[in-house]
């Protein structure tokens, strides 16, 4: 035998919970064993060996100390025989059980060891030809005899030579109602009793010699209820006739008085003449009362007094008694149903003979009243052989014999189980002799009911729905104390005997209930335990099985099925593994036992055990599941130890094509359908208990396997690198067809990926936790194969690259396709998660049962997050080295075309020249990604040279240049940004680049006017916007007049603000002026751009000293219209300053209004225009204005020259206000220092 080393960690005592009966002890002694020889390793390290044998095969345990005091053992491989003797704990029962025995001295002995045997196939009871030899212990002939004497004299004497039978007649249940003549019933009796005509005449002849026995009819007369009222009490005074019309016997009751509801129980025999023709005539009558003066004085109302006058009347006419109603009862049916107690309606006088049925409705005459009466047939049974029940049993054994045997001969079938079932019905002739006999024997109906108790339950092809009907009505008897003695006895025989029979029956289930035979098997499996449960939950029968040392029925099933399980495990084992000793000779039949554990749990899952539940409360599938599990256990766990633990070490460096390969986890291989039927074994014990899973001998089958697994997915990185490298050797580049715009690389690297899903999937890693690890570590290699074909890929791209100094076309169609097929196996990794169902996986180790899986599951899923980002990080980053590398090389050829068409004035070399060409193949061979990407760095390749281009013409070139490079940027705009979703989006290129290059050539482009009617917008915006602190507020009112005049009325400043080091002349306060210092004001009122109004003059107002609010109301008047040129574009421009006796004025503020915001008004309407507050600023330098940008590169303008010296001066002034000192080049005003034109530039 090989040997298998396990490690002892993996070495778990299971155990299960199976079966519930208390088993009882015999003695035994130690002979029992021959010999027995037990050793192990003490702390001294000795050897001990467990050694039995009467057993064919033995178990070895051996310690093994190694250097990192690690122990393990070694098992020999177990064989058929030890296999066969594990317990259901899945120990051998040599090692557990024999020890304990054998030192206690006491062996386990079943409580029903004498239903232990398990025997496929067998007979479940006896056969129904030994049947009515065994129960009846006379000779057939004897008891032919008495049954045609029976027939003879009921039929023949009495019966008019017929016999009415049919429906539900107690047991005798029989086909449709029928008439039956006495020739079909000694034909019937021939038959059964397998007699020949000889002999049945003979019997026949001997029968007539026999005198012919008092046949009677035995009536008790119960009660009445609802008859009518006769007298004025609303009472009556009823009293029954008997009449037996063919013998002329009549009987009378006794009378009752003033009562609606009689009650009479008395009892009369009337004699018979024809049982099949005698018609029992029942009157109620009531008698009159003599008329007194106490029944006048009882008269309430009209009924009542009618009711006296009736009985007045009756009595002057002599009619003592008036009917009030009849039956008429026919006999044949009170002898067709043995004993018959029901209640008749009363009917009236003319209604035929035979309108009362036995049964009859009682609903239909419910105004005359109803009759309850009891009634039997007997007959004298002195001329019988015997008189008890037994002879009976004997008969109905015959005919029950005769009547299956009869049937199954008409159908005939290929299964058994495919045979229909005995409903418990027999022949019309049958139920006739039947009926006969019970009437001679005088049995009662608790015995009859008892006798096809007793030979129905033990016919096997009966139907179990109709065997618990006959139970429930023998239980009936049973509570009624009907049976009593030696009757009793034969009772608590016959239950035994018949839970016996299901016992045997549940041994062998499949066998007994074959699912091959659809619903039937089902069915009858369901009223088999129903049966069961009745006798156990009816206390009656439970105790006369309790005399029969019967266990709780449920613990009787339990073991059954139990039994039944281990005789399964010893039918597969005995036949896949006898005669196999090496490991690969195992495990093929280890994967067929598996498979076959499989389908046998599946079928009591799926067929038996709901059934079983309901019935019985029994969870069959638990035990079951938990028996061939912990069989399974040590029947497979050691051969895959064994397998892996000649598998190199984690360290050792393995090849494709090594041998150990074969052992990886991979699909198609045997380990790996071995995994797949343990794991479908697992699953059918997933929706056992908590508690109930840990003792499930698979509960961590794919620990098993866990080395099989890593050395497949060792395997499979070898192979995907391998298989990858190839691809992109063999890649041409060239996409895979008309539709998509990748390579084959591509396609074959998201093909290894997709394998590996497929695995993953396949193998259904059972344990949560785990499999997210396994799962990190799966996508970790894929991940890498990404990043290696990304490489790869990259590497072959560039050496396709190149650039002719001839051509302007950067890039071919082959480096388009490599650059796609990067990008769709980065997509493709992004979508491993997904692909994966890692999202899921992560939820169920949330809801783990460690209480750890919330933190389990953040961490693996910012770990995996961290590793797709990367990992499409890593292969992003590989095409973008690439598109660097690619601009980086075009670059020079872009700013040449840049170039070349500014100074053309022409998009022409920079559009149809220079990008059609490389944009075409970009378009149409690159995807969409890669293609925005390149069109993205494109762009911004161009913005710079426009930017470069710009800034080196800016101080050199006239406005209509910088006006035609506005054109061309604004072409190439277009050209990038097409509008029909194929270019960039445009307000994605709109990028400050590009808002920075346009927005200073539209300052370049225009002329010097427009430049600085600009700044004054832009003075307005800041104005409007309240950007700017404070420095004062100004009261105007400004207005144009239809008549075409600008009136500007200047009312009043306050809250003015002066910080500098100089005052007013005559102030008191020299040096620094605090806020709202009181200082000489004027305001200077002008229209800007100056240039637009050369003809306006400049206007002031008066100086006001040392006044804080100044008020100057004066008011100016300009000859302007609003409609005039320029007008609708320029501003009026207030300035507020303190007047300095012999230096510069000081410069306070100043506020900016736009002339086409001004209202228009009529000349007498001036007073109606409200004041307008405006708030003084003064120019931010910080702020930047473009205007004064695009004015500082005009040097040769003299307009823009003095327009910047003007408001460098405020600029200064505002600087100096705010404690900044000035740079030595800005101390002039009007200097153009450099310094402060790289200010204005850059701010």
């Amino acid at each position: 035998m090989e040997e298998v080393v396990i490690s002892r960690t993996l070495q778990e005592n299971i155990f299960a919970i199976f079966g519930g009966y208390t088993p009882r002890r015999r003695r035994i002694t130690a002979d029992s064993f021959t010999k027995v020889e037990y050793r192990h390793r003490s702390k001294r390290n000795k050897i001990v060996t467990a050694r039995y044998d009467n057993l064919s095969s033995f178990v070895v345990l051996e310690y093994l100390d190694k250097d990192n005091d690690e122990q393990q053992y070694k098992e020999i491989l177990m064989d058929i025989d030890t296999l066969l003797d594990l317990d259901d704990y899945g120990k051998t029962n040599t090692i557990v059980d024999c020890n304990s025995s054998l030192s206690s001295g006491f062996d386990e002995i079943s409580t029903i060891s004498d239903f232990s045997n398990c025997s496929f196939g067998s007979e479940y009871t006896t056969s129904l030809s030994e049947i009515y030899n065994l129960l009846s212990g006379e000779k057939s002939e004897e008891l032919l005899t008495d049954v045609l004497y029976s027939v003879q004299s009921l039929m023949g004497a009495t019966g008019g030579g017929v016999w009415s039978v049919g429906g539900g007649i107690g047991v005798a249940q029989t086909h449709p109602q029928s008439c039956v003549t006495m020739d079909q019933v000694k034909q019937v009796l021939q038959t059964a009793f397998q007699v020949t005509p000889e002999n049945m005449d003979r019997i026949s002849q001997d029968v007539q010699s026999r005198p012919v026995p008092e046949v009677s009819l035995h009536l008790n007369l119960k009660e009445a209820k609802d008859l009518r009222a006769k007298t004025v009490k609303g009472t009556t005074n009823p009293y029954v006739t008997i009449i037996n019309p063919s013998t002329g016997q009549s009987h009378r009751t006794r009378l009752e008085k003033d009562t609606l509801n009689p009650k009479w129980n008395q009892e009369f025999i009337l004699r018979l003449h024809n049982l099949q023709k005698d018609v029992i005539h029942l009157e109620v009558w009531h008698e009159h009362d003599a008329v007194t003066v106490k029944q006048l004085t009882a008269v309430r109302d009209i009924r009542g007094l009618g009711r006296l006058m009736k009985g007045t009347t009756a009595q002057a006419q002599h009619h003592a008694s008036h009917l009030l109603g009849q039956i008429n009862m026919n006999v044949k049916d009170v002898s067709r149903h043995g004993i018959v107690e029901d209640w008749y309606p009363l009917e009236k006088k003319d209604l035929e003979v035979g309108q009362n049925k036995v049964g009859g409705d009682v609903s239909r005459e419910k105004e005359r009243g109803t009759l309850r009466i009891t009634a039997c047939v007997s007959s004298s049974a002195a001329q019988l052989g015997r008189t008890d029940s037994r002879s009976y049993d004997s008969l109905l054994a015959h005919l029950i014999h005769h009547h299956v045997a009869a049937t199954n001969n008409n159908n005939e079938q290929e299964n058994n189980w495919s045979k229909p079932l005995w409903p418990g019905k027999v022949s019309g002739p049958a139920a006739a002799a039947l009926a006969q006999f019970a009437i001679t024997l005088e049995l009662s109906d608790a015995a009859v009911q008892l006798s096809w108790w007793r030979i129905g339950s033990q016919v096997s092809s009966a139907d179990p729905d109709w065997i618990l009907y006959q139970l429930h009505q023998v239980q009936a008897a049973l509570g009624k104390g009907a049976y009593k003695g030696e009757t009793l006895t034969e009772l608590q025989v016959s239950l035994a005997s018949y839970v016996r029979n299901c016992i045997e029956k549940l041994k062998d289930l499949q066998g007994a209930f074959p699912p091959a035979s659809g619903v039937h098997a089902p069915q009858n499996l369901k009223s088999t335990l129903k049966i069961l449960q009745a006798m156990q939950s009816h206390l009656a029968t439970r105790c006369l099985l309790d005399q029969e040392d019967f266990p709780h029925l449920q613990e009787l099933v339990s073991t059954a099925l139990s039994e039944h399980t281990k005789c399964w495990w010893r039918s597969v084992i005995e036949e896949q593994l006898q005669g196999v000793r090496t490991a690969d000779e195992q495990i093929n039949k280890v994967i067929n036992i598996v498979a076959e554990a499989h389908t046998f749990l599946a079928l009591i899952a799926d067929f038996y055990n709901p059934v079983i539940i309901k019935e019985m409360n029994i969870n069959y599938m638990q035990t079951a599941y938990l028996s061939v599990s912990n069989k399974i256990s040590p029947c497979v766990r050691p051969l895959i130890m064994n397998i892996y633990n000649r598998m190199p070490t984690g360290g050792a460096q393995i090849t494709e094509n090594s041998d150990d390969g074969k052992y990886a986890l991979e699909v198609g291989t045997s380990l790996w359908q071995l995994y797949r039927n343990l794991g479908r074994l697992h699953a059918l014990g997933v929706c056992l208990p908590a508690d109930l899973k840990v003792e499930s001998g698979v509960r961590e089958y794919h620990r098993w396997f866990s080395r099989g697994v890593m050395r497949w997915l060792e395997l499979a990185v070898l192979r995907a690198q391998t298989m990858i490298m190839r691809a992109v050797e063999l890649d041409s580049l060239e996409p895979v067809d008309a539709y998509f715009n990748f390579s084959s690389s591509a396609t074959d690297t998201i093909g290894i990926f997709l394998d590996v899903k497929n695995w993953w999937v396949k193998l259904a890693w059972p344990d949560p936790e785990n499999s997210a690890v396994l799962l990190t570590k799966i996508l970790e290699d894929v991940c890498s194969c990404g990043t290696q074909y990304s490489d790869l890929v990259r590497e072959k791209v560039q050496l396709k690259f190149h650039q002719e100094n001839s051509s302007r076309v950067f890039i071919t169609k082959q480096i388009c396709v490599g650059l796609n097929s990067i990008e769709r196996v980065r997509e493709e990794l992004t979508k491993l998660p997904e692909h994966f169902e890692f999202e899921r996986l992560l939820e169920e180790v949330r809801q783990g049962e460690s209480g750890s899986g919330a933190v389990a599951a953040r961490q693996l899923e910012a770990t995996v997050e961290r590793l797709i980002f990367s990992a499409a990080e890593n292969m992003e980053s590989k095409v973008n080295e690439f598109v660097e590398t690619v601009i980086g090389k075009m670059q020079i050829t872009l700013e040449n075309a840049v170039n070349e068409a500014c100074d053309s004035q022409s998009p022409t070399p920079l559009l149809s020249r220079t990008l059609d060409p490389t944009l075409d193949i970009l378009q149409s061979h690159l995807n969409s990604s890669n293609f925005d990407r390149f069109l993205c760095r494109t762009w911004e390749v161009i913005l710079q040279s426009f930017h470069s281009n710009v800034m080196r013409n800016a101080e050199r070139r006239r406005p209509n240049y910088f006006g035609g490079v506005y054109n061309i940027l604004e072409a190439t705009l277009n050209f990038f940004s097409p509008g029909d979703g194929k270019g960039l989006d445009r307000q994605a290129a709109q990028t400050h680049e590009y808002t920075s290059v346009l927005e200073l050539l539209e300052s370049l482009r225009k002329t010097t006017e427009s430049v600085i009617c600009q700044y004054y917008r832009e003075r307005y915006e800041e104005q409007v916007d309240e950007i700017l602190p404070a420095k004062a507020q100004l009261v105007v009112k400004l207005l144009f007049t239809r008549s075409g005049k600008l009136i500007v009325e200047v009312i009043m400043a306050r809250d003015m603000v002066v910080e500098g080091e100089t005052g007013s002349i005559g102030s008191s306060h020299r040096g620094f002026h605090h806020h709202h210092e009181p200082i000489d004001s004027y305001v200077k009122v002008q229209p800007v751009p100056a240039e637009w109004f050369p003809t306006i003059p400049i206007r002031k107002t008066k100086t006001l000293r040392r006044q804080d609010p100044a008020v100057y109301e004066e008011t100016f008047e300009y000859e302007m219209s609003q409609q005039d040129d320029g007008v609708s574009e320029g501003f009026l421009l207030l300035t507020l300053k303190d007047y300095n006796l012999g230096r510069t004025n000081t410069f306070i503020g100043e506020a900016v209004v736009p002339l086409s915001s001004l209202p228009c008004v009529d000349s007498s309407k001036v007073y109606t225009v409200p004041n307008t507050y405006l708030k003084m600023t003064t120019p931010g330098l910080d702020i930047g204005y473009k205007s004064l940008r695009a004015l500082q590169f005009r040097t040769g303008d003299k307009t823009a020259t003095s327009f910047l010296k003007k408001v460098s001066k405020r600029l200064l002034d505002s600087k100096a206000k705010n404690n900044s000192p000035l740079k030595p080049e800005d101390e002039k005003a009007g200097s153009k220092s450099p310094a402060f034109r790289e200010r204005l530039k850059f701010s």
